[in-house]
């Protein structure tokens, strides 16, 4: 399985790619490259949510926190405006709640190369990549989910990589991990079942009232 400054490194180049393919087409402008730039980064790592513990669990929790209420600051505020006061309890209770009260209940649901482990998982998170940005654009939407996608996608790609191992030194030999990433389903029925239903809820939700 590869570690975490891997999965940082191949989010971080995957990121770039679709940034850049952006900015030379001049469909972003540079700051909304470097906002698909930091979620393409987010979704090379977002497979390891199912890790219970680590640093980079938190760091990426941490992370979560931050962007999510950022991403849907402008939406909320039409609602609760942009006061002073209204800002701060917006960041402090978003904050508290994905970082606490959602990472303990993910901690508690998932299993290490569970459903998170998956291409399903990885387009779910595609899905959800394009819809949080379709208030500022399309096409920015567009391209934040392609590097969500993706980033994510190459995680299961690493973590299978690193399932293979030499015996005797040259011998290629799949270890007990092999094919544990790049899956459909997993050995949990419900976990299957939820992944798979929210992904259909997604791309309804797209397909119905965000067309790209």
């Amino acid at each position: 399985m590869a570690g975490f400054k891997t999965h940082l490194v191949g989010g971080v180049l995957t990121a770039a790619a679709v940034s850049s393919l952006g900015l030379t087409t001049k469909v972003l402008t540079l700051t909304q490259g470097g906002a698909v730039l930091l979620v393409g980064i987010v979704g090379g790592l977002l497979p390891d949510l199912d890790s219970d513990t680590g640093k980079p669990l938190a760091l990426l929790f941490q992370i979560i926190s931050v962007l999510i209420p950022s991403t849907l600051f402008f939406t909320v505020a039409q609602y609760g405006g942009n006061s002073a006061e209204f800002l701060l309890c917006y960041f402090a209770v978003s904050y508290l709640f994905i970082h606490y009260v959602v990472c303990h209940f993910v901690k508690k649901m998932t299993v290490h190369r569970g459903m998170m482990h998956s291409l399903p998982f990885a387009v779910l998170c595609g899905g959800l990549g394009y819809l949080l940005f379709v208030p500022s654009s399309k096409d920015v939407a567009f391209f934040a989910g392609i590097a969500v996608f993706l980033g994510s996608l190459l995680h299961l790609f690493l973590d299978e990589m690193g399932s293979f191992t030499l015996k005797f030194g040259f011998i290629p030999a799949v270890k007990k991990s092999g094919g544990s990433a790049l899956k459909v389903i997993s050995n949990s029925l419900g976990a299957t079942l939820v992944c798979y239903g929210l992904v259909i809820l997604v791309f309804v939700t797209i397909v119905f009232f965000f067309p790209p």
